[in-house]
């Protein structure tokens, strides 16, 4: 399980081609979409339960010494207004849970989510943790993403940023939606999705 890759979050910034910028759905539908289909339920659901136990299990039987808490996300990073849940797993050395760029984290996140929603047969979405790495990561992406509105607010021209999973392409929407100066949208398919800030 912990050899499974995901999808990559490089955060390098290229420039677009110079021109006129190209129309872009915003807000995005495909995180639109996915949240439409997503059933946010309580901490304490049956479906949040049965997750936290698949989790413990999986660690359990990986060898992972470290234990699971459950609590309500709280910021766009948790998933806030998607998940129901986010499971926090605390233990020591838990690089290897994490993988590069958090990339086995977010194959056990979807291997989790994928049992809990076939045995409930249920759309919930619960978010796992571990070493406050979404956190983390979230700050940097916000730290990002107003660093790249104001080159945007200069220079007058687009940039867009290097593929990120969905809930982290949902920061970077999320953290521009009200900046006056700039607009926030998506380019690519699956893996190569990007976001690219242009504007307004």
């Amino acid at each position: 399980l912990f050899g499974l890759g995901g999808e990559q979050a490089r955060v390098r910034v290229t420039a677009l081609e110079e021109g006129a910028a190209r129309p872009m759905p915003s807000p995005e539908a495909e995180e639109v979409e996915a949240e439409a289909e997503v059933e946010v339920k309580d901490v304490q659901s049956p479906e949040v339960e049965l997750a936290a136990e698949y989790l413990r299990n999986m660690l359990e039987l990986a060898g992972v010494d470290a234990e699971v808490t459950v609590r309500p996300p709280e910021t766009p990073g948790d998933g806030l207004g998607r998940a129901s849940a986010v499971l926090d797993v605390d233990g020591e050395d838990l690089g290897l849970l994490i993988g590069r760029r958090g990339s086995t984290l977010a194959a056990l996140q979807y291997v989790v989510n994928l049992m809990v929603n076939r045995k409930a047969g249920s759309r919930v979405l619960v978010s796992v943790d571990a070493e406050h790495y979404h956190r983390r990561r979230e700050e940097s992406l916000l730290g990002l993403a107003e660093r790249m509105a104001e080159r945007v607010r200069q220079t007058g021209r687009p940039v867009t940023l290097e593929p990120m999973p969905a809930g982290e392409r949902r920061i970077i929407h999320l953290a521009l939606s009200e900046d006056p100066a700039v607009s926030t949208g998506s380019e690519g398919y699956g893996e190569g999705r990007r976001v690219v800030i242009q504007p307004r």
